[in-house]
Parts: structure tokens; C-alpha cells; sequence
């Protein structure tokens, strides 16, 4: 009788065993990817690093740019550490250019993103960092109309709202609609 107790007892916990084990491959779900931070994202744009680094990077409050790149094993200069360290120059569309030497980062210029590539990832643009190249990625506008741009706001001073490009001649409240969704509201 013990021999045939102790049969079923292996039986039962042999079948508790594979049980347990089909729970966990068998239905198991993929939970959502832990969310870290609230903090709206920023993006900014990393270049001169490398192939493996150059690109656009998230960031966001709780991240340090300077903390990022250290991970890259580069070494920073004191002068470009104090500009990573100062996170007023994190906005969304910067452009961070390195120079580098081997491993060394030597020199960093902070810019902004080109128009297309902000438009495509969907930053808004402003009208008062745009170049003559950059008019030229909005829809409807040629080089003789991004130069008439440049040269109105070299002439007249910059336009601190969107609405002003109507100082611009050939450019109307039409041509303002249809440009609109890439600006920031003011």
C-alpha cells in the first residue's frame, strides 16, 4: 500500500512540477516596457562621435547629456564639459557637433537641427532659426523665395512671429496655412 501511495505522490508532484513549468513558458504575456520617467522627451541630434554615436539621442531632465557621452568612453575637455554640464542649451532640434581626436573630444559647437530633418521628426520649427537652405525644405518654396526671406530679415530685422513672413512679398495667408503645422504656435 505504501509503494502505491508513495507512486502517486510522485505522480501528483510530477505533474505539479510540469504544470508550473508550462505556466511560465507556456502563457506567459510580455508585460509593457517600464515607463522610467515622465519627463516630456527632448530631442537633440550627436554628431561627430563616430559612426557608432552620431545620431539622434533622447533626452530628458532626469539624464545628464554629459553623463551619456562619458558612457562612451570618450574623455571631455574641461571647456565642453561645462557647456554639457548647463542644461539650458537642451532643446529640442540641437545640434551637438563634436570634434574628436581618437578618443578625446577636443572642440563641440551646438547648433540647431536642418528644417527637414526636425520636420521629420516632428519638432516644430521657429521662424527665427531658419536659414535660407532651411525655407527651402517647406513645400512651395524655391531658392528666388528663400533668398527673398534671408533678405527681408537681414533688411528689416528678424521675424519674432510667424504671422510677419507676410512682410515677405509672395507670401500671403494662403501659403501661411499650408505652412503652418510645421511651426510652433505663437
Amino acid at each position: 500500500m505504501a509503494a502505491r501511495a508513495s507512486r502517486w505522490l510522485v505522480l501528483i508532484l510530477a505533474l505539479c512540477f510540469f504544470y508550473d513549468l508550462g505556466r511560465t513558458f507556456l502563457w506567459q504575456q510580455e508585460s509593457p516596457a517600464p515607463l522610467l520617467s515622465a519627463a516630456p522627451q527632448t530631442r537633440i541630434l550627436v554628431s561627430g562621435l563616430g559612426s557608432a554615436y552620431d545620431g539622434i539621442h533622447q533626452n530628458n531632465d532626469v539624464q545628464q547629456a554629459l553623463s551619456a557621452i562619458l558612457l562612451t568612453k570618450f574623455r571631455i575637455s574641461p571647456s565642453v564639459e561645462k557647456i554639457l554640464n548647463d542644461n539650458r542649451w537642451f532643446e529640442d532640434g540641437r545640434l551637438f557637433a563634436f570634434q574628436c581626436e581618437g578618443r578625446r573630444v577636443l572642440r563641440l559647437s551646438v547648433g540647431w537641427m536642418p528644417a527637414a530633418l526636425r520636420m521629420t521628426l516632428g519638432i516644430p520649427l521657429h521662424v527665427a532659426r531658419m536659414t535660407e537652405a532651411d525655407w527651402q525644405d517647406l513645400p512651395g518654396i524655391g531658392p528666388s523665395l528663400a533668398q527673398r526671406i534671408e533678405l527681408e530679415r537681414q533688411k528689416n530685422g528678424e521675424f519674432t512671429s510667424f504671422a510677419q513672413l507676410t512682410r515677405v512679398s509672395g507670401i500671403g495667408d494662403k501659403r501661411l496655412e499650408q505652412w503652418r503645422p510645421f511651426f510652433i504656435r505663437d
